[in-house]
């Protein structure tokens, strides 16, 4: 695809740029139609490549992952594959522990508020799998340099009870711990700013023909955005911002233990 962004193809084959993003990141395969159109695009005609590419799409591997698409959205399912390959990922959270960094009994907690009235418990179990397999991603040779700055609020507010939160605390200490691992906490001292209300997610790529991307979370469910470079700008400003008025290491470790004792 060098050459082209994923705008230039989309607009092309008359596709959303979101149609385009979920074939990229596994969470749908592509069609033999489609993939002639995109290698006439590239102009790779030879009939013996194309049709080697055709058996590949077909028997493609996708994500470990894709095994949870029934309870995962795709477009969630997209973001967790440019996860999984990102070189970093700096997040922002003002109000919940961020999904790779919850335990289970926090994610749990979590889920069980969120999910809708009679939604079954084996949904919600698969849910919580989903989520304790995403965090692989720690794990994986390679793994991404990772950037968490969390509100104050995130410690202190009890989800689960006080043993659950001690118990998570406790997690967020000892990942904070890893080499590729920084979490950092924005005190109450900060005041209002213009953030406290937007969750968001940038990640970056090695790859200088795969453009960064934007993640941002709404009620109406998930966004995904890899085309405006302006506004990933203001995001990742954002980010800056925060990230220089954040806590220390030493002061994070030192908030974190002093709301370990109020819970005691």
């Amino acid at each position: 695809m060098k050459g082209f962004s994923q705008k230039d193809v989309a607009e092309a084959q008359d596709w959303s740029v979101s149609k385009l993003l979920r074939i990229e990141g596994g969470a749908v395969g592509v069609s033999t139609t489609d993939l002639r159109a995109l290698l006439d695009m590239y102009q790779l005609r030879d009939p013996e490549l194309v049709g080697q590419l055709t058996l590949w799409a077909q028997a493609a591997r996708r994500s470990p992952l894709s095994v949870y698409r029934d309870v995962l959205s795709a477009e969630f399912l997209t973001y967790l594959n440019y996860e999984g390959s990102a070189a970093v990922v700096r997040q922002w959270e003002p109000l919940l522990v961020p999904g790779l960094l919850q335990t289970e009994s926090y994610a749990r907690a979590i889920i069980h508020a969120f999910a809708p009235e009679g939604r079954s418990e084996r949904i919600i179990e698969r849910q919580i799998e989903a989520r304790m397999s995403r965090q692989e991603v720690l794990r994986q040779p390679g793994a991404p340099e990772m950037f968490f700055i969390l509100d104050e609020s995130v410690l202190r507010r009890r989800v689960g009870g006080g043993v659950t939160m001690i118990q998570q605390l406790e997690h967020l200490r000892e990942q904070a711990e890893r080499p590729h691992i920084s979490i950092q906490i924005l005190p109450f001292a900060m005041g209002a700013h213009r953030n406290m209300r937007t969750p968001f997610v940038i990640l970056e790529f090695k790859e200088a023909n795969v453009e960064d991307l934007l993640f941002l979370e709404n009620p109406r469910g998930d966004l995904l955005d890899r085309d405006d470079g302006e506004e990933l700008a203001v995001y990742l400003a954002s980010f800056w911002d925060l990230e220089s008025r954040a806590l220390a290491a030493a002061e994070m470790v030192a908030t974190i233990d002093a709301v370990i004792r109020d819970l005691a």
